[in-house]
């Protein structure tokens, strides 16, 4: 008879995988954000110590870049954020209620 995969400790590494690509994309945007408003009131200073210096449309190019990648690190930190089940059931959610049989 065929093993049977273990559910629990493969739901576990997803969640810890979640739980990481959040965390990786809040960290990259809370960067990439900074880099941006800094680099917004202060344009003499190089964005990130000057990696983005081969970027087109130079301050503009280096600024919209940043600007992408801020917002695909926030959607990808938001998408994981949502795809990671509850420990505890949330306020409002709907599998959470159940019929409490006063009939």
């Amino acid at each position: 008879m065929p093993r049977q995969p273990n559910t629990r400790r493969r739901s576990a590494l997803r969640k810890g995988g979640y739980a990481a690509l959040e965390a990786v994309g809040m960290v990259i945007t809370a960067l990439a954000a900074q880099a941006v408003i800094r680099g917004v009131l202060n344009p003499d200073a190089e964005p990130l110590w000057g990696i983005l210096d081969r970027v087109p449309g130079g301050l503009t190019g280096q600024m919209i870049l940043l600007g992408l990648i801020a917002l695909i690190a926030m959607v990808a930190g938001g998408w994981a954020h949502t795809r990671k089940e509850p420990a505890t059931q949330r306020a409002g959610d709907p599998r959470g209620i159940r019929d409490q049989g006063t009939t």
